[in-house]
């Protein structure tokens, strides 16, 4: 199993669906294998992958949706590619939300759609049968939680029912007998406190941190000082540390170029491992050019084309 500080990859999002629900319930064996050859021969030192899954998808159809999970770690093998599945996501678009776990899924009481434990299945059938899969490098039990718009100190009982909710997570899949390690991937927003806030409930900790360049504006010494705490954090509590969101988009290929070099340099300087985000265009948001879609903020966050071809000057990742 790789180390933290040896990875070197990429989040992957297939091309051909808007949402996690759509990736999962028209899951294509053959895109993925081609989209993840492609990666391997632009990015031949790329070795791990960040799988974001579908609870909602596994809903509809347990057992296909199961049997599509198996299918995605086979292929991503046969690259000799370690993955990082993501169990749960957090972090929603106004212009093209991925899906998801809401505030009507933790908070005690709040909607119909809550019963007695609903996501015990899910849990077994994806985690508990590949507790021991050496395929797994890491397992991410929620993507971006406490990702709201107001400060955490205004929602004091949201923040506290999403936390128990992480870490009846935890528990169960300590209690499954996973063998790869637990995480959970904190919004950038959130700097140190973010951090700090998850490792009770972190194996490795994981971090998401974006040099936005100038959407909006982000002072180096700003980034640089947010780096140097994360390590000092995984220092003081002795947990790897990994980088499992990171290279914020453009349009301008250019400018997409400068955040690659910038940000990656930074990491590895500090011998920060990384998945970076995105492998493949995509529909899903910020995955593509204004022509597949909505744009936002993050501008265009692919570094192979639609067509399948690399993105002018992304081979720059093979540099670090």
């Amino acid at each position: 199993m790789l180390e933290m500080r040896q990875v070197r990859g990429f989040n992957y999002q297939p091309s051909y669906g808007t949402c996690g629900l759509e990736l999962w319930q028209k899951f294509d064996s053959a895109v993925f294998a081609t989209e993840l050859g492609q990666g391997k021969r632009y990015f031949p030192g790329m070795n791990a992958i960040r799988l974001w899954l579908s609870w909602d998808a596994y809903k509809r159809s347990p057992t296909l949706f199961a049997a599509r999970f198996e299918e995605a770690l086979r292929i991503a093998a046969s690259y000799r590619l370690e993955v990082m599945p993501v169990l749960f996501n957090r972090w929603h678009d106004s212009a093209l939300d991925f899906g998801g776990i809401y505030l009507d899924h933790f908070i005690p009481k709040i909607s119909w759609v809550q019963g007695a434990y609903m996501f015990d299945a899910y849990l077994q059938d994806i985690v508990g049968e590949h507790a021991r899969d050496e395929r797994i490098l890491a397992w991410d039990l929620c993507n971006e939680p406490f990702s709201y718009s107001v400060p955490q100190s205004a929602v004091p009982d949201v923040v506290r029912a999403e936390f128990a909710w992480l870490e009846g997570l935890y528990r169960q899949c300590k209690t499954l007998g996973v063998q790869a390690p637990i995480t959970v991937g904190i919004h950038p927003g959130h700097g140190r406190f973010g951090l700090e806030q998850v490792e009770p409930i972190s194996d490795v900790l994981s971090i998401h941190p974006y040099w936005t360049k100038e959407s909006p504006h982000h002072d180096k010494a700003v980034y640089e000082k947010l780096l140097d705490e994360y390590v000092d954090i995984s220092q003081r509590t002795g947990k790897p540390l990994i980088a499992s969101e990171t290279v914020w988009g453009s349009l301008d290929d250019v400018e997409r170029v400068e955040i690659i070099h910038y940000t990656l340099s930074e990491l590895k300087k500090r011998g920060i491992g990384w998945l970076a985000y995105l492998l493949h265009h995509s529909l899903i948001a910020d995955a593509h050019r204004p022509a597949f879609g909505p744009t936002s903020a993050p501008g265009y966050l692919g570094f192979i084309e639609a067509d399948g071809s690399l993105r002018p000057g992304h081979e720059a990742f093979n540099q670090y």
